[in-house]
């Protein structure tokens, strides 16, 4: 069902939209002061969703859920605040006692870093004075004399310390409480709120709008939710190993990791170097802050790599380069708040690049999903002499589907691809012959076949069926296998003229060989001779692959039905690839079955 909103003036020019996302950045830039408030208590209120519906589940109103969450989290929020307060005055308490290590590991570092480093500037400041004239190594302390004068004379009056104080804590104070005020709001007028936004931006289409809001909100709630759930993970875990090894005051750490570990790439690295810096002030040795930081770089490796991508999976739907992108673009536009918020925002951006047509380059650009599918990169690999990348992405396919099912949905369509392009005239000689090779190598790794030795005649002509059969005859001889054989065990694929027959009988030998069945590849022109009767009784089943309409010729029908009334035992299957107007060149009389893929050949075989 296509929940996309429609939007006027699908045509726009190019130059107005780039004047319009101007104006938006402009927009968001010069509105930063006003925007960011809102953006996090809007953030928050998709955190708090969750358990505001759970509670109206309970049998609660909004507003009375609401009160409830809100309560609850500043309680949580208290208590977290009352823990962090009573054991920073505890360590504060505890700081002169740990002053002995501090000034000797502030003596070592210094002696190997700042007085190297004095030493060198020093050595160079004198080889500059030597060479420069005398006047233009004058300080001007007159200068210096007036301004030190001046600071002296300002006087530093308790006034000024509580004006000072106040300009300081005014701002962030001003900054929680907008958050907070519209948090309350928000939270108690959310259902109202969510109509709003559905008539402003949907229009009279309700369902698209509320498809669109209903995929934005589920994914930030299920990030939110996991990301908080996560981070308390962490904090605990990291809690308990620094207690572990006697870290004083593992608490204050194992809080500030949670808790920063939501601003990304920089919170956990910055909380880890806190901890690891009162480690070394806490012991006389390293080994102390050096067990710190291991502690906290085995615990970010082991849930960035192993527990995030289990937890989240597909949740968000970002891509793991516009996860850093995003990080930069709105850490330079918001700073810090726009890093913290950085991956929620640009969530909300694929969302509506997923519902809103003329925002699909952002789902594209942002999103996890492939730009390309499978019979499309196929193709571009192949066009490109690219074999590395196809035979990858095969063999990842092939973990969970069939070889027929991989030629089915990828080989094919992409040789469709190809054909159109062809007949176009936009494949170059060179993409052509590059096509070849790379399809010859990929379906020799795939089947376990010898690489071909000698390159240059895969490339001569345009059939590729008939160089991957000549290919494969080189290793095989001409009869493609013994003739001892146990009667019924060959498979017989016969091509029809036209190069599609004879690439889609190879590839089905290709299948088949796959399944170890006994399968080799005729041309119909190549039936002249009557099989004898040893070949006569080892065909059992014959796979006929049919030419186009415009491809087919009489003279081979009648040599394939000779052939054919020659093996009244064999099962006779006939294949006609799904999209082509193939020829059935089977006489009426002869009792056959059709199949319009490899995956229904395979259930044509006689051990299905």
């Amino acid at each position: 069902m296509n929940t996309e909103i429609p939007t006027p003036g699908a045509s726009t020019p190019l130059a107005v939209k780039l004047l319009v996302g101007l104006g938006v950045l402009a927009v968001l830039y010069l509105g930063r002061e006003v925007l960011e408030p809102i953006t996090l208590a809007a953030m928050l209120s998709f955190l708090m969703a969750p358990v505001v519906r759970k509670l109206r589940s309970l049998g609660l109103n909004q507003t009375t859920a609401a009160i409830g969450t809100l309560t609850l989290a500043g309680l949580v929020v208290a208590a977290i605040a009352m823990v962090l307060l009573t054991q920073l005055g505890a360590m504060s308490r505890e700081l002169p006692a740990y002053e002995e290590n501090v000034r000797a590991k502030v003596t070592r570092l210094r002696m190997m870093t700042l007085d190297q480093l004095q030493e060198a500037q020093g050595r160079a400041g004198r080889m500059i004075g030597d060479m420069a004239a005398p006047g233009e190594m004058k300080p001007r302390t007159a200068d210096r004399d007036d301004s030190d004068r001046a600071a002296a004379a300002k006087p530093d009056t308790s006034a000024t310390v509580v004006r000072e104080f106040l300009a300081a804590v005014w701002g962030p104070v001003g900054v929680v409480g907008i958050v907070v005020l519209v948090l309350i709001f928000a939270l108690l007028e959310q259902d109202a709120l969510r109509d709003r936004l559905i008539r402003l931006v949907g229009g009279h289409d309700v369902r698209a709008a509320t498809a669109a809001f209903n995929d934005a909100g589920q994914r930030l709630s299920r990030y939110f939710v996991s990301q908080f759930l996560v981070n308390v993970g962490v904090g605990l875990v990291i809690g308990v190993l620094l207690f572990a090894i006697g870290v004083p005051h593992a608490t204050i750490w194992a809080v500030l990791a949670g808790l920063l570990r939501f601003i990304p790439y920089v919170g956990f690295p910055a909380a880890a170097v806190c901890a690891g810096v009162m480690s070394a002030a806490m012991a006389p040795g390293w080994d102390l802050m050096v067990s710190t930081l291991l502690i906290f770089l085995a615990v970010e490796v082991v849930v960035a790599h192993v527990i995030e991508p289990q937890l989240y999976g597909h949740a968000t739907g970002l891509s793991p380069f516009s996860v850093v992108v995003s990080a930069i673009f709105w850490s330079a536009l918001w700073g810090p708040v726009g890093l913290l918020l950085s991956t929620p925002l640009t969530l909300c951006l694929v969302v509506a690049g997923r519902h809103v047509p003329a925002l699909s380059f952002l789902d594209v650009l942002l999103g996890d999903a492939p730009a390309l599918d499978l019979s499309q990169r196929f193709y571009q690999r192949s066009i490109s002499a690219d074999a590395v990348e196809i035979v990858a992405d095969a063999r990842a396919y092939l973990k969970r589907r069939t070889l027929a099912r991989y030629c089915d949905k990828v080989v094919m369509p992409a040789l469709e691809l190809a054909r159109q392009d062809m007949e176009k005239n936009l494949i170059t000689p060179e993409q052509r012959l590059a096509a070849q090779q790379v399809i010859t190598q990929v379906f020799a790794a795939l089947t376990n076949t010898p690489l071909p030795r000698r390159r240059a005649a895969v490339l001569d002509g345009a059939d590729l069926g008939l160089r991957l059969r000549q290919e494969r005859l080189r290793t095989e001889g001409l009869r493609q296998g013994a003739l001892d054989v146990p009667p019924g065990s060959v498979m017989l694929c016969v091509s029809m003229g036209g190069r599609t027959a004879h690439l889609v009988a190879e590839i089905l030998v290709r299948v088949l060989r796959d399944l170890r069945f006994d399968a080799r590849h005729a041309m119909a022109q190549e039936l002249t001779a009557t099989p004898d009767d040893a070949k006569r009784s080892a065909v059992g089943t014959v796979f006929v692959v049919g030419a186009s309409v415009q491809e087919h010729d009489p003279e081979e029908a009648r040599l394939l039905n000779d052939c054919l009334s020659q093996l009244p035992a064999a099962n006779v299957v006939m294949v006609m690839p799904a999209g082509q107007n193939t020829q059935d060149p089977i006489a009426s009389e002869r009792a056959h079955r059709t199949a319009y893929s490899f995956e229904e050949v395979v259930t044509l075989l006689p051990s299905a």
